[in-house]
């Protein structure tokens, strides 16, 4: 299973922008290499306990053909496949662990159609037979082909290589919740609703390829990269993207569309390559390095607040966006820095009530921010 989606255009991203480390690149410092980065020498990790565990039902490595209802505990003890023909149902409460059968990781591939019913008062929890679940404890949930309705609600995914992939299938969340696993979620071909839930304490929490999103009121926080999309379609209302160590979203050849929600506290905010859309209402505030990045994205910017990051608050590249009726104040570097050769438009903002910083090339690369607001927006008093 693939890990990391390639990035073809990582040189001209980080050239761009100026980062040591790229968000979509494996996070290293500048000059070095992954070797560099290893431990001398390996250390073999103390055996865990298994967590005691009186399962009702164990599984093998096996087809299921038939419609099947899990409750209570259930162990699958290896691969287990439902066929495209049955329907695999999970009543509320239900705690499903995994263990590794030998050399063969432990995983659920669904062909046929999955539906998981927690409800908030009896979630439902998928994970690894070990006590204190680490990463690739077990491989986590496969949707293959399932272009059935597949619904999860209320449910808690940890210890994975992948808590939840869907490949070429379609998947509805709900409140489902990935969590120390080595990505939360892996969206390739697929289309894709998720509603709350999130994910927490994962290398990624979300990565898309080729993909169909809507993301109502996630949160992704304390991962390493908060969503890393490459030639998607993702829309994104009221997330939450915090704490994440490299970047809170990272995307190339995209068509998105972000509304309200905030990133703040992460190595970066948003990094837009190649990409179209809009950025409406949002919060970019206090991440480490920017808020905004833009790179040959026609982009419309408008009524956001942009302030208090460690470096710049917006960087753009060219004039294929516009940005009008923000609030861009108080970053520690430049509130916009244009790095390239045309006309960037910015109308209309305000800039925390003195002179604008904007950085504009030494001359090369004009910025029209005339008129400027004397004030926030109305709509952000």
């Amino acid at each position: 299973m693939t890990r990391i989606f390639p990035i073809a255009t990582l040189g001209l991203l980080a050239a761009a922008h100026l980062f040591a480390a790229s968000s979509f690149g494996a996070g290293l410092p500048a000059g070095a290499s992954p070797a560099a980065s290893l431990p001398a020498a390996a250390v073999e990790p103390a055996p865990r306990a298994e967590l005691p565990f009186r399962p009702q039902i164990v599984y093998g490595s096996r087809v299921l053909n038939e419609d099947t209802t899990w409750r209570g505990e259930v162990l699958v003890d290896g691969v287990l496949v439902i066929a495209p023909q049955a329907t695999l149902t999970v009543e509320p409460g239900a705690v499903v662990r995994f263990r590794r059968n030998g050399s063969q990781g432990a995983q659920l591939v669904v062909q046929g159609r999955l539906i998981v019913s927690g409800t908030r008062e009896m979630p439902v929890l998928f994970g690894s037979a070990l006590a204190d679940p680490q990463p690739v404890d077990w491989q986590g949930i496969l949707l293959l082909g399932s272009e059935k309705k597949n619904v999860l609600e209320n449910c808690r995914i940890e210890g994975a290589e992948t808590g939840l992939e869907a490949l070429y299938s379609t998947v509805t969340l709900k409140g489902v919740k990935a969590g120390r696993s080595h990505t939360g979620f892996r969206f390739q071909d697929a289309l894709v609703t998720m509603e709350g839930g999130g994910a927490a304490d994962c290398d990624a929490g979300v990565r898309l390829a080729e993909s169909e999103a809507t993301l109502r009121g996630v949160v992704l926080s304390g991962n390493r990269q908060g969503i890393n999309a490459l030639h998607s379609s993702l829309y994104l209302s009221e997330a939450n993207l915090s704490g994440n160590r490299s970047a809170g979203l990272a995307a190339d050849g995209c068509r998105i569309k972000f509304q309200g929600g905030q990133v703040s506290g992460n190595g970066s905010g948003v990094t837009l390559l190649g990409c179209e859309g809009s950025i409406l209402g949002a919060k970019l505030m206090k991440n480490r390095e920017f808020g905004l990045s833009l790179s040959t994205s026609r982009v419309k910017v408008v009524g956001n607040q942009i302030f208090g990051n460690g470096n710049n608050g917006v960087i753009v590249t060219d004039g294929a966006a516009a940005a009008w009726d923000n609030a861009i104040y108080d970053n520690a570097g430049y509130d916009l820095y244009h790095s390239g050769l045309d006309e960037f438009r910015a109308p209309a903002n305000w800039w925390g009530g003195g002179q604008p910083k904007i950085f504009d090339n030494n001359g090369r690369g004009r910025v029209l921010f005339s008129p400027v607001l004397g004030a926030k927006p109305q709509s952000m008093r």
